[in-house]
């Protein structure tokens, strides 16, 4: 397997490019790659992944964490949201969307790749209960999902968590998505992103306020 990037010693770590070449595999190929796939298209000796990550759940781990936002920070966009005097359904969305939006908008080609990571990670969770991660996600789901019980009074918790589920399958998969729309194929970082961006948000909006039932 060829090497995927010229690498510099001197500008990065042998971890940090085992984590950038894992992002792009994972991404382009799917969560089946193996770590000696990975270790060879790295263009390192068959030992460096395991020195470095114990095994591919780790190493995975390594490529959701090298952009992932903090919790933190994703617990001041909510608390912002909620302690407006009429909180509404568009902060909520913008809460939602923003991680992966922001880290799109600012690196489009490698924020590209990261956002497929995660949506593959979405789709083949089911296959990797096991995966420490995945729990991680859950309560701040839990406290957005709370958030939007309380702007959303009139929806059974069901219908909420159906529309939630929706939002964030076309969250996930419109930004993991290359070809989409396809007059934005080759999105830069300038004003198409962006435009795609805030539609998806008015979009995913429109979707919670649904007329129910």
């Amino acid at each position: 397997m060829p090497v995927l990037w010229e690498w510099n010693m001197a500008k990065k770590s042998s971890r940090e490019h085992i984590v950038a070449v894992a992002t792009a595999l994972f991404a382009r190929r799917g969560l089946s790659v193996s770590l000696r796939e990975i270790n060879d298209a790295a263009g390192l000796s068959a030992a460096a992944v395991h020195y470095h990550f114990k095994n591919k759940n780790a190493l995975l781990d390594a490529v959701l964490r090298s952009r992932l936002r903090s919790r933190e920070s994703q617990q001041q966009r909510l608390n912002a949201a909620m302690a407006s005097s009429a909180p509404d359904v568009p902060a909520l969305v913008g809460v939602l969307t923003a991680p992966l939006s922001e880290i799109l908008l600012e690196d489009p080609e490698g924020g590209r790749d990261y956002v497929r990571v995660v949506a593959r990670l979405y789709a083949e969770q089911g296959d990797m209960a096991d995966y420490a991660l995945i729990a991680e996600f859950r309560e701040p789901v839990a406290e957005l999902m709370a958030a939007f019980a309380k702007v959303l009074p009139a929806l059974p918790p069901s219908v909420l968590r159906l529309r939630y589920g929706f939002a964030l399958e076309t969250m996930v998969n419109t930004l993991a998505c290359v070809n989409f729309p396809s007059h934005l194929s080759d999105p830069g970082p300038g004003e198409e992103l962006e435009t795609l961006v805030a539609e998806l948000r008015r979009f995913i909006a429109a979707g919670f306020t649904a007329a129910y039932p």
